[in-house]
């Protein structure tokens, strides 16, 4: 395993920050470098590994490695006056949630339950246009017109509720109050082509924050997958203008095709990829299952649909990277110390996003099996069973990664459950998997249940007033299936609070709170995002939801107690995938929630679908800010 180096200029000192609030001094020195400039990451991981602001010193230093713990701590703890926060933002306040811009990305979109990942050039400055971007996988079957990554910039652009400081002079080619394509790729190692099901990750470098080397920021992790093949790990190095069309700047279906495939690591702005084969079954695919990146040691964790948990190593040839440092850097690889030949078989199902905990280096990973699985630095592998244990192919199992949180050692599981007259769960269990507290989420063997989300007050401590984790589920009985967005026989989308007791441990049984948005008003629930704006003290918490023709996605103020409504409802596609927030900041459309609306036409105009036709890039201005 490469070594990690002692020194981890920049992000030890912003650390100061925290420490100050236990009770540690910083220094003048150490205050001014806290405020210097960095970039950040925002992906589908910094949803499922989160850092409390308070722990023991031990596990404080711990977690400190990852950067992860950065960019949460700084969009919770002002730092300094005026800061843009990365990753987290303000949200609406009385005003309606209105499109800004949406850009077609073909017959695929990106994967319900998946998401977009965004990369901010410097988080201490305004916005930027040109080195912003936000990177979206694409679900369809990649061609020379249909690309399956695609990056945009120019984000902060739109005319609702303010003239976004990235508008231009509108063109023949250019609509000038949308984003532009930074890059559009159909990257193929699979013959004839594949898709990206899951969710992609950004390169950071944890001895260059600030990105003004040649990792941060400028490569992308992604999986290829498609029947009939083994998934395909790809390290992108992307060029700016590729496949950008110059006749249309809002089009990305003139992608560039990379099928031939570099042997050392891709260098920078090269517009150039590496390949690798995840094992040789033809049945080993990746639909669930993305990849998380540990920054710190250069390594990847990715599972496939047949329950093989793969470790990469070297995968961005980060700068503290010993394989790195000489010769010719190497393409990322399965690491042949983990496991055999690189993978340990965890489960006979599919597994979904992995989970590194950086105090006890254990991986968690959930499988549809229905068991949430614990696998050791040695490979040993430890399970337990998330509701009844059950899990089929359509819903009822486990589908979404597990979320850790290393310091308090918890780690937070959710099921639809399989059995007939079962209940959807929510399981709270420790670390070691030796004990366990279940919260009953409405009627099982119904709906697959996605990703719950905390309260800011839980970033305090789970004891704290107003800690809370909010999950949806759903009563009655459903047209299946859940996904397709189906009419509905007398069900109840329920919104449900779950309360901690003695010692952060959460509180078994039916919910203290829950709020019934009506009958029939949808099924299955996208993955929920909170999200707390410090200029206002408001906590925010984004909902989303699977159906056709009526509201789906929604916005609800968590401040003080748990809501009775609603605060804004609009209509988007067939529902959200996962979606990320960015910058806390007054510069106009420059805080903003970027999505993939499902199943929508070329025009990004369908509101009633039922067939899937495409989907598109959304993003919507956090209102209040504008």
């Amino acid at each position: 395993m490469p070594r990690r180096s002692e020194s981890r200029t920049g992000l030890t000192v912003i650390f100061g920050a925290v420490l100050c609030i236990l009770g540690v001094p910083l220094t003048a020195h150490q205050v001014e470098r806290a405020n210097r400039g960095f970039a950040a990451v925002h992906d589908w991981s910094v949803r499922h590994v989160i850092y409390p602001r308070f722990g023991r010193v031990a596990d404080m230093i711990a977690v400190e490695q990852d950067p992860r713990a950065i960019f949460s701590w700084r969009r919770r703890i002002a730092l300094g006056p005026s800061l843009p926060i990365p990753g987290e933002g303000s949200g609406p306040s009385g005003m309606a949630v209105q499109r800004d811009w949406s850009i077609y990305l073909g017959t695929g979109g990106t994967a319900f339950a998946m998401y977009p990942a965004k990369f901010t050039f410097d988080v201490t400055a305004t916005p930027s246009c040109t080195s912003d971007f936000v990177v979206f996988p694409v679900n369809g079957q990649g061609s020379s017109s249909q690309p399956n990554i695609v990056a945009l910039n120019n984000l902060y652009s739109g005319t609702t509720g303010a003239t976004g400081i990235c508008n231009r002079k509108a063109s023949s080619s250019d609509t000038g109050t949308a984003a532009t394509v930074l890059w559009s790729y159909d990257v193929e190692g699979i013959s004839g082509g594949g898709a990206v099901p899951t969710s992609p990750t950004i390169a950071f470098d944890p001895s260059d924050p600030t990105g003004t080397g040649n990792v941060t920021g400028k490569k992308i992790a992604f999986v290829e997958s498609e029947a009939g093949s083994p998934a395909h790990f790809h390290v992108l190095a992307w060029k700016s203008g590729d496949g950008q069309l110059a006749t249309n700047l809002q089009s990305v279906l003139s992608p560039k095709t990379i099928n031939t495939f570099v042997s050392s690591a891709p260098t920078a702005s090269s517009g150039t990829a590496t390949d690798l084969s995840l094992g040789s079954s033809t049945s080993g695919t990746d639909t669930l299952s993305s990849p998380f990146i540990d920054y710190v040691r250069d390594l990847a964790y990715v599972g496939d649909d047949l329950g093989a948990l793969y470790r990469i190593k070297d995968v961005f040839c980060t700068s503290e990277n010993p394989d790195c440092t000489s010769g010719t850097p190497p393409a990322p690889s399965l690491d042949t110390s983990w496991g055999s030949g690189g993978s340990i078989s965890v489960c006979s199902g599919r597994l979904t996003g992995p989970v590194l905990d950086f105090v006890s280096l254990n991986v968690f990973v959930g499988c549809s099996d229905g068991k949430l699985y614990s696998i050791s630095q040695s490979g040993t592998i430890k399970s337990l069973a998330v509701g009844d244990g059950v899990g089929t192919e359509t819903y009822g199992a486990i589908v979404d990664a597990p979320i850790v949180d290393g310091v308090n050692k918890f780690v937070y599981a959710v099921s639809g459950s399989a059995n007939k007259g079962a209940n959807g769960v929510l399981v709270q269990t420790n670390t070691a998997l030796s004990s366990s507290s279940a919260a009953t989420i409405g009627v099982g063997d119904q709906c697959n249940i996605h990703a719950p989300a905390f309260s800011n007050a839980y970033y305090t401590s789970p004891t704290a007033s107003g800690a809370l984790i909010y999950v949806g589920g759903v009563s009655g009985t459903v047209n299946q299936p859940c996904s397709a967005g189906s009419a509905t026989n007398g069900n109840v989308v329920e919104l449900y609070g779950v309360t901690f007791g003695s010692g952060g441990v959460m509180n078994s049984g039916a919910p203290a709170d829950a709020l019934n948005l009506g009958a029939g008003s949808g099924a299955e629930w996208s993955p929920m995002l909170e999200f707390f704006n410090q200029n206002t003290s408001v906590d925010w918490l984004l909902i989303g939801a699977n159906q056709s023709g009526q509201v789906n996605v929604g916005s609800i103020n968590i401040t003080s107690k748990f809501p009775t409504q609603l605060s804004i409802a609009t209509t988007e596609g067939l529902g959200p995938s996962g979606m990320i927030v960015d910058n806390d900041s007054s510069s106009a459309q420059a805080a903003s929630i970027y999505f993939g609306a499902v199943q929508e036409n070329a025009a990004c105009t369908n509101t009633t679908v039922t067939t899937d036709t495409g989907g598109c890039a959304v993003k919507l201005t956090q209102a209040a800010l504008q």
